[in-house]
């Protein structure tokens, strides 16, 4: 069941936070989207993720997290 609901919490984040792509497989969509050679930083009580400066999907991770922070809060 955990695998189940972790592919299809990737099939949604790639069909929501990347409407424009092409269909991708899941090893493609982990590579991309999921392994991310970052660092997470706490700084005044904020988080804050520390990126590579060339990282070849950055944009792609940047443009789909801020799709996905724009949707609308369920109420």
């Amino acid at each position: 069941m955990i695998a189940a609901l972790s592919h299809n919490l990737g099939r949604w984040t790639s069909l929501i936070g990347l409407p424009n792509t092409t269909t991708r497989t899941a090893a493609v969509r982990r590579k991309r989207l999921f392994r991310i050679p970052a660092r997470l930083t706490r700084t005044a009580r904020q988080w804050t993720l520390r990126m590579p400066a060339r990282w070849p999907w950055q944009q792609d991770f940047d443009d789909a997290l801020t799709r996905i922070r724009a949707l609308p809060a369920l109420t």
